[in-house]
């Protein structure tokens, strides 16, 4: 049996290739299908089998692009009402792909359609050797059940009979799931990518015994804020993504007709470092720095309606860029600034700048009240320790609460690194219209790393100074 675990950054995703003697089957395939074209070649087998867990929410399939260009028949549980070509699975049904047999749960509960595949190698004997578990139970923890708000309660009771459905597997079982560490689809994810079935039954706090009221009560409470996308990526993927080969490339724009595009309607996401942002950069422009979770942010916050221009560090980025945006379904990529921001400034066209300053600098000027600072982590990273008296908007969120943040002090964005809150500055001086905005850099890494102090939520915070 040939194995190979495909493991993409930032989405923290998991996708499969699993061979058996003659034929090949991609499990959870990304959008950018090649590698999997390249592998089943390294392999010297075709692909005949493409295996969908569930409707993923967090990233956009190349499924009908993979079997377009293969033949390969797609996989996917009844559940998922899916409306693109494809072999529709009963619960408890069982196919053979080669010498590859495989039998699908249908495991509801991080989504109605969620399923695991138990697979076993033929060559060797009926016993199950794996598991493709999705986003179902994952290492150390089990997919969100709240993706769904109106059904919340309900998943969440699917998702413990779900759990207690896979404690009958054998121990042995070796198990793959969807999504590991830095993943939104759970809370407490391990940044281990595999596991076994008995290891999760002994460690996984998800899997063990205790009564469905205080799991549900559990699963519902701390969830990390889910993603604008994630809605958006499940529809898509119900219907099939066309394929990236088919859609426009980008085009090299001018500083001048850039600048005019960039009035008229067009979105301007500048992938550059938080510092070059800072210098100078096209008006209204998004700080999405691709050094940080680019592909999750820009799903998050871009509104996929409009067309994109993109302003890149070098032109070496553009793959990266055009990969992650595609993987959220931000398809309108409609060009990019030619010559970067260089050319931007030497055509004398009118640029905007960001205040940044030190953590040293920052703590400084809070102590003395002479900014407002603002923690732009997510919930999870507040509670674990945040700077005394800071308040708490998670990145995206700026786009809400904006107008409560405008005030006679300048606001200050932290995050760990400066490049969240460095989403967050764009965010406040684009919709705010405000100049006096600051993103805190080296964030706060940096302040710890200084023997600043921080606390953890719940514990005692008296603030002598007004926050505003």
């Amino acid at each position: 049996m040939e194995f190979k675990q495909i493991y993409t950054p930032g989405l923290a995703q998991c996708s499969y290739v699993i061979g058996g003697k003659n034929a090949c089957v991609v499990v959870d395939p990304m959008r950018d299908v090649k590698p999997y074209l390249d592998i089943a070649k390294s392999f010297g087998l075709p692909i005949r089998g493409i295996i969908e867990t569930h409707l993923n929410a967090d990233f956009v399939s190349g499924h009908v692009e993979l079997r377009e260009l293969t033949g390969a028949t797609i996989y996917i549980t009844k559940q998922a009402n899916a409306q693109f070509e494809h072999y529709a699975v009963e619960d408890d049904e069982e196919f053979v792909i080669d010498t590859l047999l495989f039998k699908m749960l249908d495991t509801p509960g991080h989504t109605p359609d969620c399923s695991v595949y138990i697979v076993s190698d033929l060559e060797r004997g009926k016993e199950p050797a794996l598991a493709f578990t999705g986003d179902t139970l994952l290492v150390g923890d089990a997919g969100r059940p709240d993706l769904f708000p109106d059904i919340k309660e309900e998943l969440a009771s699917k998702l413990y009979k779900s759990l207690r459905r896979l404690e009958h597997l054998p121990d042995n079982i070796e198990l793959y799931p969807a999504h590991g560490a830095g993943s939104l689809c759970g809370k407490a994810l391990s940044s281990k990518l595999s596991s076994t079935i008995g290891t999760e039954k002994l460690h996984n706090p998800a899997i063990l015994k205790h009564p469905e009221a205080d799991f549900i009560k559990g699963f519902l409470e701390g969830m990390p804020e889910a993603p604008d996308h994630f809605s958006r990526c499940s529809e898509i993927n119900r219907k099939g993504a066309p394929a990236v080969s088919k859609l426009t490339k980008p085009v090299g724009y001018g500083p001048e007709e850039f600048q005019k595009l960039s009035r008229s309607g067009y979105v301007v996401v500048d992938t550059r470092d938080q510092l070059g942002f800072a210098a100078a950069h096209v008006p209204g422009a998004y700080g999405l720095s691709l050094k940080g979770n680019f592909a999750t942010f820009s799903g998050w916050v871009l509104p996929p309606d409009k067309p994109l221009l993109l302003v890149l560090e070098s032109q070496n980025d553009m793959p990266a860029v055009l990969r992650a945006l595609y993987n959220v379904g931000l398809d309108n990529v409609a060009g990019y600034l030619e010559g970067g921001m260089g050319a931007y400034a030497a055509s004398g066209l009118e640029t905007a700048r960001l205040e940044s300053i030190s953590v040293f600098e920052a703590r400084e000027r809070f102590e003395k009240g002479e900014i407002y600072l603002v923690d732009t982590r997510l919930k999870s990273e507040w509670d674990s320790g945040h700077i005394k008296c800071t308040v708490h908007i998670p990145a995206p969120d700026v786009r809400k609460q904006y107008q409560n943040l405008i005030g006679n002090k300048p606001v200050a964005f932290i995050c760990n690194s400066g490049n969240r809150s460095l989403l967050a500055s764009s965010l406040m001086l684009n919709l705010s219209g405000a100049k006096n905005v600051i993103n805190v850099i080296g964030g706060t890494t940096a302040w710890i790393n200084l023997g600043y102090q921080t606390v953890k939520e719940g514990e005692y915070e008296y603030c002598a100074l007004p926050l505003r």
